[in-house]
């Protein structure tokens, strides 16, 4: 598709992460992006980093408001600029998946939508993640239950063709609060149909000093809020009222709140640029040619630019080989390994360590994916720290309740606490954390050959040995386990036999090691009825 998108973005006082923002749209994969970048009279250096970018790329579109009037109509007036077929409106310190737009557009011309929604990871709350499961179109009344647009009014949410705006003549209102709320409900109500798209993927990162973070010391600024907020609330329900449309009951809406604000991921913050330490980010590929594009563009397109990517090639049978030479040739930073056979997954991220050249590694899956700024946010809290390891979030895609969330920074340098609270004992991932290269080499640190399970057996042990062990709440590693991936290939009784031996001699290798070293393996069925219950 070759269809224009206007990318609205209102700006004030966002210099810490405006840079990053604007990369994340700028180096998307779909080109055709006009960026119009509204200058809401910013007192920071908003102004300069806009017009620094704006001469590096004819797209970025500048124009300013002769004074300050709120995020609301400084979109209607980004709206009256655009040229574009389609409209997209951005938050000015948010990222965005490599492949946002590609996705978005895609969907919205091939179902001839109105509307293309996007999943949101809400950084600060992963709960109140909007994660669809999968690709659909939506008619009727499932336009409102499945968007959850009236859970999550958030308008960022959306690609939106212009013409359907236009000619429904939606305006925001000049509220300093739920102003795209009152604009994302009669949208999706009057839209023909909405495509939900699951893999384009919108990081909200809800910063420290946004809109909705800033506290309100003025009586008369709290009055003025109240009355906004209330005002939206009834202006909804009327129009819900109006048009028969079933608002959710307040016992759930309430549910929703409690279960959804439980889990609060509070990150240090962090500044952007700060280290130019090399990171190797080693990704084993075996058959992998599905998913392996966006995961490498993933990596590629991080707003941590010094990364040295080594794609381990372990005899693939597939286009896997190719796709790798392919983007290498666009990318210098991507470095080819390619084995003479076949050796496994333990074998291939052991060659790509011994080829390595960074400070710090990372072990990737050829088929999962990271928050735009995960390498920015691990090596900026190792190097603040001076840790051996930094350990990220996980969100385990088909078994949510899996999922690691870190509710703080926080530096681990007690054995128990090190144990205990990086979970390394119940989640062994090896691709949980961005490892310091000296200290591995000078522990001699080995996967054994047991897949699956490989990774247990010395996870647990280099835990144990660093001296510093830092958590990074916001650093997030999507673990996607596909259906075509080792763990879920089609079920052979020799293989079977095979993998239950190897679960057996990980188990005593681990369990021999925290038993020599008096440390206690928490209780699965208190792990279990705590964190799920």
């Amino acid at each position: 598709m070759n269809k224009k998108i206007s990318v609205i973005i209102p700006i004030y006082n966002a210099e810490k992460y405006l840079k990053q923002t604007l990369d994340s749209v700028r180096f998307q994969t779909y080109k055709n992006l006009e960026i119009i970048c509204i200058l809401d009279c910013p007192t920071d250096n908003s102004e300069k980093i806009a017009n620094e970018i704006a001469k590096e790329d004819s797209r970025v579109k500048i124009i300013y408001n002769v004074k300050n009037i709120g995020a609301g109509e400084t979109r209607n007036i980004g709206i009256s600029k655009a040229t574009g077929d389609y409209i997209h409106f951005m938050d000015s310190d948010d990222l965005l998946s490599p492949d946002f737009y590609e996705i978005l557009i895609n969907a919205a011309v091939e179902n001839d939508a109105d509307i293309a929604a996007s999943s949101v990871f809400n950084e600060k709350q992963p709960k109140q993640s909007i994660l669809f499961s999968k690709n659909e179109v939506l008619f009727g009344k499932d336009k409102i239950k499945k968007t959850k647009v009236l859970l999550r009014g958030w308008i960022w949410r959306y690609l939106i063709k212009k013409s359907f705006w236009q000619n429904n003549n939606f305006i925001f209102p000049n509220l300093a609060v739920m102003e795209d709320i009152a604009v994302a409900i009669p949208v999706i109500f009057y839209a023909n149909k909405v495509a939900l798209c699951s893999d384009a993927m919108y990081f909200y990162k809800n910063r420290e000093n946004s809109i909705l973070n800033t506290q309100i010391y003025n009586p008369e600024q709290k009055k003025l809020r109240f009355e906004q907020v209330r005002k939206v609330k009834n202006e909804i329900k009327n129009f819900l009222k109006i048009n028969k449309i079933k608002n959710p009951n307040w016992f759930y809406l309430r549910f929703v709140s409690l279960r959804t604000r439980k889990t609060v991921c509070t990150n240090d913050t962090i500044e952007y640029g700060k280290t130019n330490k090399k990171i190797s980010v080693i990704i084993p590929i075996y058959n992998a040619e599905k998913y392996l594009k966006q995961t490498l563009d993933y990596v590629r397109f991080q707003t941590y630019r010094n990364l040295e990517i080594i794609c381990v090639l372990d005899c693939p049978t597939d286009n896997s080989a190719e796709i790798v030479k392919k983007i290498a040739k666009e990318d210098d930073r991507i470095k080819i390994v390619e084995h003479s056979k076949n050796s496994g997954l333990p074998t291939a991220r052991h060659s790509g360590v011994e080829n390595s050249t960074g400070e710090y590694f990372h072990f990737m899956d050829s088929d999962d994916f990271l928050n735009p700024d995960f390498y920015e946010i691990m090596i900026s809290a190792s190097e603040k720290t001076n840790a051996d390891v930094s350990a990220c979030s996980v969100f385990y895609e088909k078994k949510p309740l899996k999922s690691i969330w870190f509710e703080k920074s926080e530096v681990l340098t007690e054995n128990i606490d090190k144990i205990r609270k990086t979970e390394v004992a119940m989640r062994g991932w090896a691709w949980r954390y961005l490892i310091k290269k000296d200290f591995w080499t000078k522990h001699k640190f080995y996967f054994p050959e047991l897949v699956p399970m490989e990774d247990m057996p010395v996870m647990i042990p280099m835990i144990y040995c660093a001296d510093k062990v830092v958590l990074c709440p916001n650093a997030v590693y999507f673990y996607k386990n596909r259906e075509n991936s080792i763990l879920n290939k089609k079920h052979d009784p020799d293989r079977e036999k095979q993998r239950s031996e190897n679960r057996h001699k990980a188990r005593k290798i681990f369990k021999d090691f925290l038993r020599a070293n008096n440390i206690k393996r928490p209780n699965k069925l208190l792990y279990d009825i705590k964190k799920y219950i």
